[in-house]
């Protein structure tokens, strides 16, 4: 609900100084930095930007505020320490347990900070509105009707004359298995031998998008950098043991997030779905071919201009077929076709 500014407020003995603006408060994204990428962060700039608010106070964890950068922007730091259990999808999970903490839980934690912040806005004089995370896997289409997606582009001074490869290493305990920092070494190793340049994916929104706006390649397992690298046009490779696995209400694989149902921007990618974590040889293949395919500066017109030829049918086919309303029009084997076969 809109929370509206008293009347002839004065604040300190002067009246309201900024009447009539409005600003739209953004409670707290608790959930994993891929899904505040592809289901959150676009929503917000789509309700700021058809709302035409004058500002967006954003409240969030230390490191994120480049991701809403491009607005008139207010960004809160938010502690996350305190909340229970683990960032899983746009909430919170106990692991041990396998147990969500409810909507309700999480949203008793953060109201308070956002009251405090909707409070100081109304005794300026602002008109505000607040906007809310479902907190309960609740996940927006990369459609211009849900979501307003921008490039994220902020080139680096600093040019590489080498070919230039950022590794996103995964940090997350939970889950999948992760290379161990000795394996992230070889492959470092491997690829300075190949006179390729390579640096590590900084945790800070605004270094990993100047990073990722300017390299020629990144590399990883499934992970949230590299959908960041997805909207800052950097192609990519990806790795992952969980292809085969249908999930979140729109029932799509890991190989079908990354190249299709978020990659809104038709970001290049090369995606490798395995049962085991791949060696670092196999990587070295993999990222020697992709450099030569799709890199930015490396690869060749033609492989990126198939990749994008692919990219626009199969993301047709979602759109028209996979998507409700158009769900219903479909009858199932169509339907089967499309989702698991052609897309």
């Amino acid at each position: 609900m809109p929370h509206r500014p008293r009347s002839g407020l004065v604040v300190n003995g002067s009246p309201p100084l900024h009447d009539g603006m409005r600003a739209l408060v953004v409670g707290p994204y608790v959930g994993e930095i891929g899904w505040e990428l592809m289901s959150w962060q676009g929503r917000v700039r789509r309700l700021f930007k058809h709302g035409r608010f004058d500002r967006l106070v954003v409240l969030g964890a230390e490191g994120k505020a480049g991701f809403y950068a491009d607005m008139p922007l207010d960004y809160r730091m938010f502690d996350m320490s305190p909340m229970p259990g683990s960032a899983y999808e746009d909430r919170r999970l106990h692991w041990n347990t396998a147990e969500s903490v409810s909507p309700e839980t999480i949203h008793r934690l953060v109201e308070p900070a956002v009251a405090t912040i909707v409070d100081q806005y109304r005794a300026m004089g602002w008109d505000t509105e607040t906007v809310w995370p479902g907190y309960s896997c609740q996940i927006w289409p990369c459609e211009p009707t849900y979501q307003h997606f921008i490039r994220f582009d902020r080139p680096s001074k600093e040019r590489s004359s080498a070919p230039w490869v950022v590794l996103v290493k995964r940090t997350r305990s939970v889950g999948s298995k992760n290379w161990t920092n000795d394996e992230w070494m070889q492959i470092a190793e491997r690829l300075n031998a190949h006179n390729i340049r390579t640096s590590i994916f900084p945790c800070e929104a605004e270094a990993a998008i100047e990073m990722l706006s300017s390299c020629d390649l990144a590399i990883g397992q499934s992970t949230g950098g590299l959908h960041l690298a997805s909207l800052c046009g950097c192609p990519h490779v990806v790795w992952s043991d969980e292809d085969d696995r249908l999930w979140t209400p729109l029932e799509m694989t890991n190989r079908q997030r990354y190249e299709t149902m978020w990659n809104p921007l038709g970001t290049p990618v090369e995606y490798h779905a395995l049962s085991r974590l791949p060696t670092v040889v196999e990587v070295e293949s993999w990222v020697l071919g992709a450099l030569k395919r799709i890199g930015r500066r490396t690869g060749t017109e033609n492989a990126r201009s198939c990749f994008r030829r692919r990219w626009y049918l199969k993301d047709l086919l979602v759109r028209r077929v996979v998507r409700r309303p158009s769900f219903r029009l479909w009858p199932w084997p169509v339907q089967r076709l499309v989702r698991f076969k052609w897309v």
